[in-house]
């Protein structure tokens, strides 16, 4: 039902490699094979750009350098210009200190697909106290 539809997934770290990794490992667990990562670095100086290069292969993730802070709303609109310019069809603004169900995508999407006059999806949050 929800083959075919790419969703992108924005990522924003700043200063946070530890969350930021962490999520990633999470999304690597996802059942929903159209799906793309971007991570958008908001000019973290702690070395989280040096790392998430490194793991970039392993991870699958795609890395956008801003060289200063932009904001949260500044870092991730240029993630969301970044995903629609390449042709998403979705996009999925993520905090970086999230972990995900693996079948979040298959849910938002298939909603989707169900409600096309709808313009927003979210997701269930839960808290996680003994992360």
């Amino acid at each position: 039902m929800t083959a075919g539809r790419s969703v992108w997934i924005v990522v924003l770290n700043w200063n946070g490699l530890a969350d930021t990794l962490a999520c990633l490992e999470s999304l690597r667990e996802l059942q929903y094979a159209e799906r793309r990562v971007v991570v958008v670095d908001n000019g973290s100086t702690d070395g989280s750009v040096d790392a998430l290069r490194s793991a970039s292969s392993r991870l699958g993730i795609e890395i956008i350098e801003t060289g200063k802070n932009l904001g949260y709303a500044g870092g991730n609109n240029l993630g969301i210009r970044y995903a629609l310019d390449r042709g998403a069809d979705f996009v999925l603004i993520l905090n970086n200190d999230t972990s995900v169900d693996p079948m979040l995508l298959d849910e938002l999407v298939g909603a989707a697909q169900q409600h096309p006059a709808a313009g927003c999806f979210g997701p269930w949050i839960f808290y996680m106290q003994d992360r």
